[in-house]
C-alpha cells in the first residue's frame, strides 16, 4: 500500500496512523482482559452484563484483528464507559481504559478523514501481519473464578458453577470464544484410546462448519436418554459440550467437540472427562488422565462414553458429566458440567432439560 494520505506533509502518514491504531486496539484489548482477570470475571459474564452477543465481545478482545475479522463497529469511548461501569473499575485502570478508548476514537477519525471510503480496507492492508506475537492460547470460559486444573479436580460447587484459576482469566478473555466468533462472522484424527469421530449422521448432513453448533442444550446426542450442556467456546476454533447418558444398567459421560472453523487447520486440544455423583467428582474408570484430541475443521469428535461409564445404582443418585478442554500445551483450565441426571430406579429426571 503506497498511499500516505491526502498529501498533508506536516501530519503523520496513513501508514503511521494505521500502525498507531492497531497498537491502541491491542493495548485496549489487553487492558480489558487484565481488568476482567483482576475482577475475577469472564467474557461471557461481560457479554450478559452489556447485553451484547458473546461473539462480539470476543471480537473486541482480539486487538487489531477485529479490524479485518468483521466490519462491525470498533470499541470506543461509549463501549469502554459501559465496561468500566459493569466491572466497577476506578483509579488507574479505569483511567487507562478511558485514555485508550479516546485514542482509538481519535485515530479512527483521522484515518477516516484521509480515506473516507476505504480507510478500513487500507488499514487492514497494513495491519495484517504487523501485529505483536499472539498471546498464549486461551482456556475455556467460566462465570466464576478459581477452578481445579485438569489433573486436580475438586468437588462441584453447590450451584454447579464451573470455576477457573485466576491466572487463566486474562487468557480466557482473549480468544476463548473463537469458535463462537467463527459462527458469528460467517453467519479425524483422534487419540484412539480416548476419542472417536462422531457418527456420519451428526456432521455429514451439515456442510458448513458454522452451522454445526447452536446455542442451548442438546438432547440425545449420545443416544436415547442423553443430554449435553450449553456450548462452550474455545480454545481455538473449538466449541465443546459436556454430556451424560443414562442406560438401563449404566451411566456414561463424554465431551463433544466441534471445530467450527471452515477450512482452517486441525485444532489440537487436551481433554479430560470425569463424572460427579452427588456433587463429588470421580475419575473415569478407563480414562483417568487428560488426553490429546485432534478435531479437524468442520468436524465433530465425541470422546468415547464407554471409557467413562459406571454402573447404574439401584438407589437414587444425581450424576453429571465433568469436562475440561484446554489448549494442547496447557495443564490447567476450567471445567464444565453436563445437565444433572437424577437417576431413580424407575425414572430419570434431567435438570435443566429441554421443553
Amino acid at each position: 500500500m503506497g498511499s500516505t494520505g491526502s498529501g498533508a506533509s506536516a501530519g503523520p502518514s496513513f501508514i503511521e496512523l494505521a500502525g498507531a491504531f492497531g497498537g491502541a486496539l491491542d493495548d485496549w484489548s489487553a487492558a480489558v482482559r487484565d481488568a476482567l482477570a483482576a475482577e475475577g470475571r469472564y467474557q461471557n459474564w461481560l457479554a450478559r452484563r452489556l447485553g451484547t452477543p458473546a461473539p462480539k465481545v470476543s471480537l473486541w478482545l482480539r486487538g487489531r484483528e477485529q479490524v479485518w475479522l468483521s466490519g462491525a463497529g470498533l470499541p470506543g469511548a461509549a463501549t469502554t464507559r459501559a465496561i468500566v461501569r459493569e466491572l466497577g473499575l476506578e483509579g488507574p485502570s479505569a483511567d487507562r481504559l478511558a485514555a485508550l478508548a479516546a485514542r482509538i476514537d481519535d485515530l479512527q477519525r483521522e484515518l477516516e478523514a484521509l480515506h473516507p471510503r476505504d480507510w478500513r480496507k487500507r488499514a487492514v492492508e497494513h495491519l495484517r501481519g504487523t501485529g505483536p506475537a499472539p498471546a498464549p492460547a486461551p482456556a475455556p470460559t467460566a462465570d466464576a473464578p478459581t477452578a481445579p486444573p485438569p489433573d486436580s479436580p475438586q468437588p462441584a460447587t453447590r450451584r454447579g458453577r464451573r470455576r477457573s484459576l485466576p491466572r487463566l482469566a486474562a487468557a480466557a478473555a482473549t480468544g476463548v470464544a473463537a469458535a463462537a466468533l467463527v459462527a458469528y462472522l460467517a453467519s479425524t484424527r483422534t487419540t484412539p484410546d480416548t476419542a472417536k469421530p462422531a457418527p456420519a449422521s451428526q456432521s455429514a448432513a451439515i456442510p458448513r462448519a458454522a452451522a454445526l453448533e447452536q446455542p442451548g442444550l442438546e438432547k440425545n446426542t449420545l443416544g436415547a436418554d442423553s443430554r449435553c450442556g450449553e456450548p462452550v467456546p474455545g480454545p481455538e476454533s473449538v466449541v465443546w459440550r459436556v454430556c451424560a447418558r443414562v442406560d438401563a444398567d449404566r451411566v456414561a459421560f463424554a465431551v463433544k467437540l466441534t471445530n467450527q472453523a471452515d477450512g482452517a487447520a486441525t485444532a489440537r486440544v487436551r481433554v479430560r472427562v470425569q463424572y460427579a455423583r452427588q456433587k463429588a467428582f470421580h475419575p473415569c474408570p478407563e480414562a483417568p488422565n487428560p488426553q490429546p484430541v485432534d478435531v479437524p475443521p468442520g468436524r465433530t469428535v465425541i470422546t468415547d462414553p464407554a471409557r467413562c461409564s459406571v454402573p447404574r445404582e439401584p438407589v437414587p443418585y444425581a450424576y453429571q458429566g465433568v469436562g475440561w478442554v484446554v489448549p494442547a500445551n496447557a495443564n490447567a483450565g476450567s471445567y464444565e458440567l453436563s445437565p444433572t441426571a437424577h437417576v431413580h430406579p424407575d425414572r430419570i429426571i434431567w435438570k435443566p432439560d429441554l421443553l
